[in-house]
């Protein structure tokens, strides 16, 4: 992962942009859709983002980071 990050307390997600640029991204105007692709053999983790930005996929290594992301998502948006 390490390319997009989650602000929690801003309530937004960072997104790379160009080279060192980083797009923030309210969560509320971001969408995401969670896939379990297992068609090499293994298990990869991906997470398809949509919003004003465009559209970015994100691929997880292993299951702690890809919990890790879905947590701080909704933790983020629970938050007060």
């Amino acid at each position: 992962m390490g390319q997009v990050k989650i602000d929690v307390a801003g309530k937004n997600i960072s997104i790379p942009y160009m080279f060192f640029f980083n797009k923030k991204i309210p969560l509320q105007d971001t969408e995401k859709t969670m896939v379990l692709d297992t068609s090499g053999g293994s298990k990869v983790y991906k997470v398809h983002l949509r919003g004003a930005f465009g559209e970015q996929d994100v691929t997880f290594n292993d299951y702690e980071s890809y919990l890790t992301f879905v947590y701080d998502w909704q933790r983020a948006l629970m938050g007060s």
